[in-house]
C-alpha cells in the first residue's frame, strides 16, 4: 500500500519549527517535499544549539526529514526563474514568511498562479495575512501569551508559564498540513488552486477549547489550575511514596467512583473514602475540592508510583506516571508504536528521532534531512531539464 500523499509535490520556503514541522508531516505521509533555502545560509535552525551531531543541529535534524534540499537565491532573476519553473511542475507552495515578504520576492498568489493556475499556496505566520498585527514578528511563546494559553498554565498565584512543548508552532504546523491536504482533496473535483492562510494566533484561539467556551457562555475568566480540571474531578498529579508524580484523570462519574473504590479497597485506613457524601457526585466534589485533594494526596503518598500504575490498570482507572522526557521516549507503548525511530544521516551518522504519529498502514518513510543544497543539481536536472553547463552557470552567478 502506498503512502496517502505519494505523487504530491510541495515546495517549502520555511525555517525554524512551525513550517518545517508542517512539511515534515506531509513528507511523512508520502509527499515529495522540496525544501528551498538561501545559498550559503539555509534554514536558521541549522545553526541553532545547544546540541549538534557532527556539526548538524538537533533542531534541524528533528524537523526536516523526508525532504529534498535545494538552494536558490530568490532575489536573483535566474534563481527566481528556476523557482517559477518548479512551481509549474508542483502542487503546493508553502511559506512561513511575514506577509510583506512574498510580494517583495514576486511570490504572491497571483504571480504563482501565472506559473501554475492550479497551484495551492499556503502561508503560515504568527498573525495571518491581514489585521493590525500582520507585520509583527512572532514566535511560539508570543502566540501562547496573546492566545491566552499562558494565563491558564501553571498554578494560580504563580507567574504565567507557557507549555514546555512548543505547542504554538507544532499545532500550527498540523493545522497547515491539514489545510493543504483538504485543499488537495478539493482540487480533485474543482481543478482549482487555493490560497490558504494559517495564523498561529488563530490556532491558539481554537486550542482554547472548552475554556474559551466557558468564558463566552458565563463571562467568567478561567484561571490556571495546575494539573487539575475545573469540573471533572478527581483530576490531578499526586506525589507517590517514592517521590514521583502520578496523574489521574477521571472525566466521568463512573471513573470517579471507580477510583474512590480502588483507594478504599487498596489503601489501609481509606475504607471510608468511597462512602463519603462530600465526594459522591460531581457537584459535591467541586464544592469540596480542597478536602478531596487532601484525601487523594494522603492516599497516593502511601505507595510508590509503579504500584499505582499496576493498580489503575487492574481497576481500569485512567491514570499514568508523570514521565520526564527520557521516560516518555523509552516508554514501552511509545517504542512499540515506532514513535522512536533511527535515521542514518550522511554527516551526523545514525541517530534516534521521533516517529510519525499518523499510522497509515504503509511502512514509514524515513529519509534523513538534507545537507544544505544536497539535491539542487538533481532536482534542476530531473524535474526541469537543466543541463550540467546551465547548472554550472547558475552557480557561477550565485543564483543557486
Amino acid at each position: 500500500m502506498s503512502l496517502p500523499l505519494e505523487g504530491v509535490r510541495v515546495l517549502e520556503l520555511s525555517q525554524a519549527i512551525a513550517g518545517p514541522f508542517a512539511m515534515r508531516t506531509l513528507g511523512d505521509l508520502g509527499a515529495e517535499v522540496i525544501k528551498v533555502e538561501q545559498p550559503g545560509v539555509g534554514d536558521m535552525s541549522r545553526r541553532m544549539g545547544p546540541h549538534f551531531l557532527e556539526g548538524e543541529s538537533a533542531y534541524y535534524l528533528n524537523f526536516n526529514r523526508n525532504k529534498r534540499g535545494v538552494t536558490l537565491d530568490l532575489r536573483h532573476p535566474e534563481g527566481r526563474e528556476a523557482f517559477y519553473r518548479l512551481v509549474s511542475v508542483s502542487d503546493v507552495v508553502f511559506d512561513a514568511f511575514r506577509p510583506a515578504v512574498l510580494p517583495r520576492l514576486g511570490l504572491d498568489f497571483a504571480s504563482l498562479k501565472k506559473a501554475n493556475p492550479t497551484i495551492i499556496a499556503c502561508s503560515i505566520s504568527a498573525f495571518g495575512q491581514e489585521g493590525p498585527y500582520r507585520d509583527r514578528p512572532g514566535f511560539d511563546g508570543i502566540v501562547q501569551a496573546i492566545g491566552g494559553g499562558m494565563s491558564v498554565t501553571g498554578h494560580e498565584g504563580q507567574p504565567p508559564a507557557f507549555m514546555g512543548f512548543p505547542v504554538g508552532d507544532l499545532a500550527g504546523g498540523y493545522v497547515a498540513a491539514l489545510g493543504i491536504a483538504a485543499a488537495l482533496y478539493g482540487r480533485r473535483d474543482t481543478g482549482q488552486g487555493r490560497r490558504i492562510d494559517v495564523s498561529l494566533l488563530d490556532v491558539q484561539i481554537g486550542l482554547q477549547g472548552h475554556l474559551g467556551q466557558f468564558y463566552l457562555v458565563s463571562g467568567e475568566i478561567p484561571k490556571p489550575i495546575g494539573s487539575s480540571h475545573p469540573a471533572n474531578l478527581p483530576v490531578g498529579a499526586y506525589l507517590a511514596k517514592d517521590g514521583k508524580y502520578f496523574q489521574v484523570h477521571c472525566a466521568s462519574q463512573e471513573f470517579a467512583l471507580r477510583l474512590m473504590q480502588m483507594i478504599g479497597a487498596e489503601v489501609e485506613g481509606m475504607e471510608w473514602f468511597p462512602l463519603d457524601p462530600r465526594f459522591a457526585t460531581q457537584k459535591a466534589r467541586i464544592a469540596n475540592r480542597t478536602a478531596l485533594d487532601q484525601a487523594l494526596s494522603g492516599a497516593f503518598a502511601t505507595k510508590p508510583r509503579e504500584e499505582w500504575v499496576e493498580m489503575c490498570e487492574r481497576w481500569s482507572v485512567p491514570g499514568g506516571p508523570v514521565n520526564n522526557i527520557a521516560e516518555a521516549l523509552n516508554d514501552p507503548q511509545v517504542r512499540l508504536r515506532n514513535m522512536v525511530v533511527e535515521v542514518d544521516h550522511p554527516v551526523a551518522g545514525q541517530y534516534l528521532t521521533a516517529g510519525n504519529p499518523i499510522k497509515t498502514g504503509s511502512p514509514d518513510r524515513l529519509q534523513p534531512p538534507s545537507t544544505l543544497g544536497q539535491h539542487t543539481d538533481e532536482v534542476l536536472a530531473e524535474l526541469l531539464g537543466y543541463s550540467y553547463a546551465e547548472i554550472k552557470g547558475l552557480r557561477e552567478k550565485n543564483a543557486v
